[in-house]
This record gives structure tokens, C-alpha cells and sequence, in this order.
């Protein structure tokens, strides 16, 4: 939501400053609102598809603010998707460890039962009787 909203603020603001600086200049072609928006979307988006650009000083250091800012939008975004991956997959591995261990302690258990058992039937010295409860 953050991001959503700080994009449409920024959008917003640089639309207007571009149209300030870009309105009554000579050559200029974001005349209007609504070309100073769809600039500042292309820009943002860093399409810029150049049917509408700033030709004056103000307005390229507005382009250059905007641009910045479109590439820290995609880091930001890159990030959280990085970030939530990240998380997932910890989530996995901690489940598959406690997992593991649960079954290591259930085998060690076994283990120990089943040496019980061997030296019970060692200190009895007899097969017959190993080979019944083995079965």
C-alpha cells in the first residue's frame, strides 16, 4: 500500500511540476495535465516511449527525479518479492528440520530399545529365543 500510494504522489507531483515548467515554453509538448500524467507514467515506468518530453531545464531535472525514482519503485518491489521469497522458503527448511529431528529421536529410541533387547538376549546365551522375538 506504501508503495502504491508514494507512487501515485510521486506521479502526481511530477505531472504538475512538468507541466509548470513545460506549459508556456517554446517547442514544448506536455501542454496539459494529461500529457504531463502520461509522461510521467512512461517515465516512471522507464517505457518512455518519447512522444512526450521535457525541453526545458526544469522539466529534464524533473525527468531525472522521476527516472530515479521509477528505478527505486522496481528495487523496492524487487525486493519485497526477494524478501517474501526468502521467508517461504525459510519456513520450509524450519519445518523439514523439526521434521527430522522428531524422526531422528523416534530412530534413537528404536535403537536403544532394540540394544535392550540384544543384551538381554546376549546375557541369556540363547538363539532360539533371539530368533522369537526378532520375528
Amino acid at each position: 500500500m506504501y508503495v502504491i500510494g508514494s507512487t501515485a504522489l510521486i506521479l502526481f507531483v511530477a505531472a504538475l511540476a512538468v507541466l509548470d515548467a513545460e506549459r508556456d515554453s517554446k517547442g514544448a509538448n506536455i501542454v496539459d495535465f494529461g500529457d504531463a500524467l502520461w509522461w510521467a507514467m512512461t517515465t516512471v515506468t522507464t517505457v518512455g516511449y518519447g512522444d512526450r518530453f521535457p525541453v526545458t531545464g526544469t522539466g529534464r531535472f524533473v525527468a531525472a527525479g522521476l527516472m530515479l525514482s521509477g528505478i527505486a519503485l522496481l528495487g523496492v518491489v524487487t525486493a519485497s518479492l526477494a524478501s517474501w521469497l526468502i521467508e517461504r522458503v525459510t519456513e520450509v527448511e524450519e519445518e523439514g528440520q523439526a521434521a527430522t529431528s522428531r524422526d531422528l529421536r523416534a530412530l534413537t529410541k528404536e535403537v536403544a530399545a532394540l540394544r535392550e533387547m540384544v543384551a538381554q538376549l546376549g546375557d541369556e546365551n540363547s538363539a532360539g529365543e533371539l530368533n522369537a522375538r526378532l520375528e
